[in-house]
């Protein structure tokens, strides 16, 4: 809208930016009685609001003694949880009132060349009104405001309201306004709602107030003692989320955000606004931690993960932003594509340039049909525009190629390949649903900042060593000393001289070179203590290489060692306490004491332990260890065999077990299931390969196809069961799903409509038949259905077992 500013009408385009006095000081409570009662709320609730909020006493405090009391008549209180709601009520008036005189006087439009009229925007008491600039215009409007000050006790702050012309409009034009509205003139830029409104190339002294705020935060928090572990944890929650409400709406320019970075990057490695080396570049900061980086987000990354976001609303979302854009650039999604022309609108190039990487990542579930048969995403992995759309077809919806609420299957395989039309069959014709957008990238189809910054950022290659540095148990600030350390960012003598600076070099545990690897594992004031844990817990230490041979020696020195374990922490501990100790031999004269180090590991697990942060399972296969370090655990699990059971159903109603085997996208899938009786009799099973895109996805095919089938044999009372908890899961909360299961969930939540059913789950180990089953149908060429067991002889043990209620045995601690 602001772009339009300029357009050539009569009076000239105006904006009017409004500033309530006082808003919710002076708005009057029968004004917001009234309101309510007019929206229709109940008399009751509207009894209850008004002494909620008539129910306040002022008093005067005269010569230092209370005098008096006296009843108000206006003004929400400060704070109160239901003033916002309320102030937004009557100030709906206000709204529609704007409305309805642009409704009847269509010569107040401001001129947006766009068929899609906005009169006003209002965010609480922050209002902007788009119009003419004639002066019966802006009478209308001004006489239309007075008599809202009038009955609702609100009042417009003229001294801080203000109006924005054309550059180009007269100095007579000005007067004019101005007088019509007795406000002042403001010239672009401006702000509205903390967000730069300006016309033409963007200048980066718009975002000298972010920084100044940035930098302010930075300097009240650098006079504070800030440990590495809590700066970062300010860089995540708090810095860099501050410019994400303007980085939604528009794109700084480069030398803004490497201002913001740089401000970023000094904060990480300086300390109270001394110089220090910083060892890495920000970009380099920011990739996950398990691929070398500190879990920081380039401004660069949410950007483009923030225009993603602006397409999928535009694209998925009706509401007047998105229907304003697509009616001003005439958007159809069989003609776009992905440019804009250098007159357009900022916000319309970034959403062009963010289109057609984000299309990819839309799907769309068949409703209604409206989506584009042709460019819209709504069967198989990518358009069907891939296959050459007929001459003239390419803006035919979905719903053209239907005939009689059904697939007119013969007209749909003249123009798309078999294989795709059979795929058809598990979408069903619903004239009275709207087509419903998924978002291919996360499990729900719910479009996440997360999913679409993972997709835009630059990936580096994972490093299990990395992974296993960062955890709840380990001290934020001794997981970025080692981070620090295995990117030999440790400034020890010799690095220190390789940055150009001349020091005499001297070890204080033996006074050798002090090298990283000297100083950290070869040191014969630190051997004993590396000897020590090593013994204790029977690992062989390398003899030569990097910190990153030590490490790996104890992070791989059992199967049972994940994330958290004692192994990770016990030389992730020493290391931090061997750099403690030489900070203290070097700066404080103190001796370079070996036990100490080992003194301070022990206690410093004992202290994890006593706060909580040391479970059992952190000692797993080392638990008669943890005596020595005082950490005494009470035995609350005892290892011991469970009896599953394959329980027969109640009678006259038959039981339906079903199982997928998922062995990678390149292999073929198989599904299987058994259908038994009250007596554990077969009634019938099945097995079938499947192109399952993942374990999820082979076992919800394998439950439509055992429901298809139940249902076709006519069964209407069935117990499911399977041993996948997270299919049940969805199917009990009647989820979505992803795109590669919602058709097929959609299905199910059909065929269960038939039935009288109950679900539930079973271990693996009760679901063998099942099983078997699936693993059949991995290497079989189609469905196969049957009831005799012949041929099938490795079933007809398993079935016998489960007929008489034999028990299978799960090894698990319980």
């Amino acid at each position: 809208m602001v772009q339009s500013i300029d357009e050539k009408t009569r009076g000239s385009n105006v904006i009017l930016k409004l500033d309530m006095m006082k808003a919710y000081d002076r708005i009057d409570w029968a004004f917001i009685i009234k309101i309510m009662r007019k929206f229709g709320f109940s008399s009751k609730m509207t009894d209850m609001i008004e002494n909620c909020i008539s129910n306040c006493w002022f008093s005067v405090l005269l010569n230092g003694e209370i005098t008096g009391y006296f009843h108000g008549s206006r003004g929400l209180r400060q704070g109160d949880p239901i003033s916002p709601a309320l102030f937004i009520i009557a100030a709906e008036y206000l709204s529609r009132g704007l409305y309805n005189i642009f409704q009847r006087y269509p010569s107040l439009h401001y001129l947006a060349r766009c068929p899609v009229l906005v009169p006003h925007l209002a965010f609480a008491d922050d209002i902007i009104i788009f119009s003419n600039g004639t002066k019966s215009s802006l009478k209308r409007i001004t006489n239309f405001l007075a008599e809202y000050e009038q009955c609702s006790g609100q009042k417009v702050n003229s001294s801080k309201s203000g109006f924005i012309l054309s550059v180009k409009a007269s100095l007579s034009r000005a007067n004019v306004v101005g007088g019509a509205l007795g406000f002042p003139r403001i010239r672009l830029p401006t702000k509205y709602l903390g967000m730069p409104l300006y016309k033409g190339p963007k200048k980066s002294f718009l975002w000298d107030d972010l920084i100044s705020k940035i930098a302010a935060r930075i300097e009240g928090w650098e006079a504070k003692v800030l440990s590495p572990g809590g700066r970062i944890t300010i860089l995540k929650s708090i810095l860099t989320s501050m410019p994400l409400y303007l980085l939604h709406v528009i794109v700084p320019p480069k030398s803004v955000i490497c201002r913001i970075e740089r401000l970023f990057n000094k904060f990480l490695w300086s300390s109270k606004g001394q110089k220090r080396i910083h060892w890495e570049c920000w970009e380099d900061l920011c990739y996950p931690v398990e691929e070398g980086g500190l879990g920081m987000r380039r401004i660069k990354d949410l950007i483009k993960a923030m225009s993603l976001k602006l397409w999928w609303r535009f694209r998925t979302v009706n509401n007047l932003w998105s229907n304003f854009m697509k009616s001003k650039y005439g958007y159809n999604s069989a003609s776009f594509l992905g440019g804009a022309s250098v007159h357009d609108s900022p916000i319309w190039k970034r959403l062009s340039k963010a289109g057609s990487a984000c299309e990819d990542l839309i799907r769309w579930k068949v409703g209604c049909g409206k989506i584009n048969f042709w460019h819209d995403i709504w069967v198989d992995e990518s358009a069907l525009s891939r296959y050459s759309p007929p001459i003239g077809e390419s803006h035919m919806p979905v719903s053209s190629y239907w005939r009689d609420n059904a697939w007119d299957l013969d007209h749909v395989r003249s123009k798309i390949p078999n294989e795709i039309v059979d795929s058809l069959y598990l979408i069903d014709v619903c004239s009275t649903r709207i087509d419903h957008p998924l978002w291919s990238l996360t499990a729900n189809g719910g479009f996440t900042m997360y999913s679409a910054w993972n997709k835009v950022r630059q990936v580096s290659d994972r490093q299990s060593i990395f992974s296993k540095i960062w955890h709840a148990s380990i001290p934020l600030k001794i997981s970025f000393f080692i981070w620090r350390l295995l990117n030999d960012f440790v400034p020890v003598d010799t690095r220190i001289q390789s940055k150009g600076i001349c020091m005499v070099s001297k070890c204080h545990g033996c006074n050798d070179i002090e090298s990283l690897e000297h100083l950290f594992m070869f040191c014969p004031s630190v051997s004993p203590v590396w000897n020590f844990f090593a013994v204790m817990f029977s690992v062989s230490l390398p003899t030569d290489g990097s910190i990153r041979h030590w490490l790996s020696a104890w992070f791989f020195s059992g199967d049972y060692v994940s994330e958290g374990h004692i192994r990770i922490i016990i030389p992730l501990f020493v290391l931090w306490f061997i750099w403690l100790e030489r900070n203290d031999a070097k700066h404080r004269n103190m001796s370079f004491y070996p036990d100490r180090i080992r003194w301070k590991c022990q206690g410093k697990i004992f202290q994890l332990f006593q706060a909580g942060l040391l479970k059992r399972r952190n000692w797993k296969g080392d638990m008669k260890l943890a005596s020595s370090f005082e950490c005494h655990y009470i035995l609350d699990q005892v290892y011991f065999p469970k009896m599953v059971r394959w329980i027969k159903p109640k009678e006259h109603c038959f039981k339906l077990n079903v199982d997928g085997s998922f062995q990678g996208r390149s292999v073929v899938s198989g599904g299987g299931g058994i259908l038994r009786d009250w007596h554990g009799n077969v009634s019938f099973f099945f097995f079938l390969p499947l192109k399952a895109k993942s374990a999820l996805h082979a076992e919800i095919l394998t439950l439509y196809h055992g429901l298809r089938i139940c249902k076709d044999k006519g069964i209407s009372k069935v117990w499911i069961e399977m041993d996948a908890l997270s299919v049940i899961h969805l199917v009990q909360n009647r989820c979505i799903g992803s795109w590669e299961v919602y058709y097929s969930l959609q299905g199910i939540y059909d065929y269960l409509n038939y039935f009288q059913f109950h679900l539930s789950h079973i271990y693996r180990e009760g679901n063998q038949v099942a099983d078997h089953l699936a693993t059949l149908g991995s290497k079989a060429d189609n469905l196969h259905i049957g009831s005799s067991l012949d041929g099938i002889n490795s079933l007809r043990g398993m079935i016998r077992t489960d007929k008489l209620n034999l028990p299978y045995f799960r090894h698990a601690f319980i």
